[in-house]
């Protein structure tokens, strides 16, 4: 009855019932924090705006809204079409092989920008290609949204700078512990695409001169776009530069290479593209914001360590059932919530559990973000599902479907990362 009556408790039910209203995420988490202040009155109304500057004042957190620039940059220099011909060079001729190009292209943009919906942007071109090459395009549009789910997993993430600063926890490690699962991603949803290409017929291309000559021009034209994430991570991990550094060189470099080797946005442009980046950035700054009022609300009314003992008393402390109930939270949550309000809400509610079990917050950083990264295909959010059917000119519903097995694949490699330690583990284990 205790638990029922909790403010964060009544704000968490408020909250739910305005986004049933489809009330935007943002005002309904704020709303929900600001009930508690006024209604129930559990501190001054003068430590809300307090609680909300103070959760934007972040070194850290500056680098979200640099990587979006770079992401937004990376759609207009045709970074994206030279990684697609390199890509496509090398697994092209394989069944499906232009469905593997965009799961490997996805990967590769993804470890440019930490961006999830820059990456449908820059690949969504493909979606007609493949329709003209025999694929349905409804799958066509489902791989285009599965490429996109690596830029919350492969460093450089938005994700993991989030959870690093909510965490208190070293970015580099939880970077370094993207590496493994995100490869893991690529190689089951990669292996799914292989299989069904071979069942349903969708030839590779044809090549016609498919050579070393050719490979090493396709290399050459795409060395520029490649060098971005080599001098983002391994300026990192050298310590030349902290990670929000790196996103602030990320937008640097990609601004250069275009002026002068790619040279595909003018000046005139530049504008359109910090406005696109701006609107971004304020839903996400809104979201940060009115999501640490709200948390805020939890850590003081003992939600937390409430949560904590109730789930150690029902699961007899089994790291096993707590740490499969928190991925089945995570699965739901996502299916319903924007990524951001998700962590802000859950993460501070599942942190006090998860040290009391002596699990490592940077593998529980993987294990988060890999779920998360599924949130972009699950109905009825799916930001990332969305854009493609729209760009892919393909109902949502259709595109859902022919989503599913992806969901499936992602759900086998969320076990696979969070009970496998060394797949998220073994690099940040290297980093002293």
């Amino acid at each position: 009855m205790e638990l029922l009556t909790n403010p964060a408790i009544i704000g968490l039910m408020v909250f739910f019932g305005f986004l049933a209203l489809n009330v935007p995420v943002f005002v309904s988490i704020g709303l929900a924090g600001l009930m508690a202040f006024v209604v129930f009155e559990i501190a001054p109304l003068s430590v809300v705006p307090y609680v909300f500057s103070g959760s934007l004042d972040s070194f850290p957190l500056l680098a979200t809204p640099l990587f979006i620039i770079a992401g937004n940059l990376i759609t207009r220099t045709g970074i994206a079409i030279k990684l697609v011909r390199l890509a496509e060079m090398m697994l092209g001729p394989l069944p499906g092989g232009l469905a593997l190009t965009v799961l490997v292209t996805g990967a590769m943009l993804g470890s440019m920008s930490g961006s999830n919906i820059a990456t449908v942007a820059a690949l969504s071109f493909l979606v007609g290609p493949m329709v003209e090459r025999g694929y349905d395009r409804g799958f066509a549009v489902a791989v285009v949204a599965a490429g996109c789910t690596f830029g919350v997993v492969i460093p450089p993430s938005i994700g993991f700078i989030i959870y690093g600063v909510i965490t208190e926890t070293s970015i580099p490690k939880l970077f370094a512990a993207g590496v493994g699962p995100g490869l893991t991603m690529l190689l089951i949803l990669g292996g799914y695409v292989l299989f069904i290409s071979k069942k349903r017929g969708y030839k590779g291309a044809d090549i016609e001169e498919r050579n070393l000559a050719t490979f090493f021009a396709a290399f050459k034209d795409a060395f520029w776009g490649l060098m971005a994430p080599v001098i983002i991570l391994g300026g990192i991990y050298t310590g030349i530069f902290t990670a929000t550094e790196a996103a602030a060189v990320a937008v640097v470099y990609l601004f250069l290479i275009d002026r002068f080797v790619y040279k595909q946005i003018s000046f005139a442009q530049l504008p359109d593209v910090i406005f696109e980046s701006g609107r971004t950035i304020g839903v996400i700054v809104l979201l940060i914001a009115t999501s640490a009022v709200y948390g805020w609300v939890m850590q003081t009314q003992g939600l937390a360590t409430m949560l904590n003992d109730y789930i150690l008393d029902i699961s007899g402390g089994n790291a096993i059932l707590i740490l499969l109930f928190f991925n089945l939270v995570l699965i739901v949550s996502g299916a319903f919530l924007e990524p951001i309000a998700a962590m802000y809400l859950l993460v501070p509610l599942f942190k006090p559990t998860l040290l009391a079990i002596g699990f490592d917050l940077v593998h529980f950083g993987a294990v988060l973000t890999v779920n998360l990264s599924m949130a972009h295909l699950t109905p009825p959010v799916g930001v990332g599902l969305f854009l493609a059917s729209q760009l892919g000119k393909v109902p949502f519903a259709t595109a859902a479907r022919y989503a599913i097995p992806f969901v499936l694949c992602e759900v086998v490699v969320i076990l696979l990362v969070t009970y496998v330690k060394p797949i998220a583990m073994f690099l940040p284990s290297l980093i002293g």
